[in-house]
């Protein structure tokens, strides 16, 4: 076991002098793009300014990616050393900008929010659900600015129910719509927020080419079921997002 270990060792030290290797050829490389770029432009007649300015572009890009051989040998140098490396830093994962996630009373949400919440609302009235009697009603805004809603259905054969959000969906999908600036979903659990389920997770994240906020917000219990107005200006909402519900999700366009 210990010769083992010494045999990994010594391969992870050859692969960190490799990299060394790669930054002192890329130097050189630097150095004689450098002097090539001067040859260039004064062949060119360029003036001094506008080698200049080339120059600077070569030079910037060859830094790049100087600093990103740097940072990758720093990394695996660290790994080396048993020290945990983070995760928002490995460039073996994608890195999408990803919107803020907070919670905020119903009087604080937008416009745009509010209105995709009452349209959840209002389609989780027609939720077929005589199995579980859980309601669950679902808004989307396509880009095009329409709001397509969908409530969950139960099925006796409980693998071909289908979730709100995917019912959502599939009516803006099946309508040629495939871009969506923002989501909402609605049901009632006494414990807490109802949140998408893992597979409407990755069914929001194929068509999210970006992030975009999801409004989570409780309904009214079944004995108040009706009353109004359905949400409070005092309830708390979650606005997350298609990212964060998802992160390191697998799509087609990573």
């Amino acid at each position: 076991m210990t010769r083992l270990n010494e045999l990994q060792d010594e391969l992870k030290r050859k692969e960190l002098e490799n990299k060394l290797r790669e930054l002192e050829l890329l130097q050189s490389e630097l150095a004689r793009r450098q002097d090539r770029q001067n040859e260039e432009a004064s062949a060119g007649g360029l003036t001094k300014e506008q080698r200049q300015k080339v120059q600077r572009k070569v030079l910037g890009s060859c830094m790049r990616k100087l600093d990103g051989l740097v940072c990758e040998f720093a990394r695996r140098e660290a790994r080396l050393n048993g020290e945990r490396g983070r995760p928002s830093e490995s460039e073996n994962l994608p890195h999408p900008p990803i919107l803020e996630e907070y919670t905020v009373a119903f009087c604080q949400v937008d416009e745009g929010g509010r209105e995709l919440l009452e349209s959840a609302l209002a389609a989780r009235r027609c939720a077929y659900v005589p199995y579980s009697q859980f309601k669950v009603g679902a808004a989307f805004r396509a880009k095009c600015g329409r709001i397509y809603t969908g409530c969950n259905i139960e099925n006796a054969a409980f693998t071909t129910a289908n979730c709100a959000e995917r019912c959502a969906l599939a009516k803006g999908i099946s309508e040629g719509e495939m871009k969506y600036t923002a989501g909402a979903v609605v049901a009632y659990h006494p414990d807490g927020f109802t949140t998408p389920c893992g597979v409407c997770r990755q069914f929001i994240r194929e068509f999210a080419y970006k992030d975009f906020p999801i409004y989570i917000a409780k309904a009214q219990p079944p004995e108040m079921e009706g009353s109004i107005p359905a949400i409070q200006d005092t309830d708390e909402v979650l606005v997350t997002s298609a990212y964060n519900l998802l992160p390191y999700s697998y799509s087609t366009f990573n």
